[in-house]
């Protein structure tokens, strides 16, 4: 599925997380899914539309959970990126892939191509949470902040946080969003009335 042009949509299946691959010159790919499996499904969606796999130059993980991190070292081996995510989750990666890392600490502007992504800390579903946002085209990459039909990230994992998860929605609600796309669930067109029905729904709920 193409989101918009320069976004593919690779959907988790189970345990899975959703993988999306944006950018076409200069590709990132955004999250792995649980293990090195779904590289064959991302080589796939980049033939499908002629993109090169020489083109990857950058992983970016939007937490540490298994589902979204574990297929990390295929990603290497098939594409040999570099590797962004938030500073307070990078300790076991730095020992591993530490020549290949590169650290957010939020409020920084990550380049794909022709996208210029805001780098925003969401903690709450897990400390190192981040999302990532491209005001000129509308879309998010919400992680496990959000999801699609008014579903949240849970907090009752190592490091989860009601509170904190409640205030990273809210940094959320302020963007002008069309398309939204989550770590799990369907990714969807406007995106501000799901986030609007996830913070009502984290309201009620904590």
């Amino acid at each position: 599925m193409q989101v918009i042009e320069g976004v593919l949509f690779v959907p988790g299946v189970g345990f899975n997380s959703n993988i999306y691959i944006v950018g076409i010159n200069e590709i990132g790919i955004i999250d792995t899914g649980a293990s090195a499996n779904y590289v064959s499904h991302v080589i796939d969606k980049m033939k499908e539309f002629n993109l090169e796999e020489a083109n990857v130059k950058k992983l970016i993980l939007t937490h540490i959970h298994p589902d979204h991190t574990g297929g990390v070292r295929g990603m290497i081996n098939a594409f040999d990126p570099k590797i962004y995510m938030h500073t307070d989750e990078a300790a076991i990666f730095l020992q591993k892939f530490g020549d290949r890392m590169e650290l957010f600490t939020g409020g920084e502007t990550l380049t794909i191509g022709n996208f210029s992504f805001q780098v925003i800390h969401t903690p709450g579903h897990s400390p190192g949470g981040i999302c990532l946002y491209e005001s000129e085209k509308r879309v998010l990459f919400s992680g496990d902040t959000v999801f699609s039909h008014g579903s949240i990230g849970r907090c009752d994992l190592r490091g989860g946080s009601p509170r904190l998860l409640i205030q990273s929605i809210e940094k959320l609600l302020k963007l002008d969003v069309e398309y939204l796309c989550p770590g799990h669930m369907s990714a969807v067109k406007n995106g501000n009335a799901h986030i609007r029905q996830s913070h009502s729904f984290a309201k009620m709920a904590f």
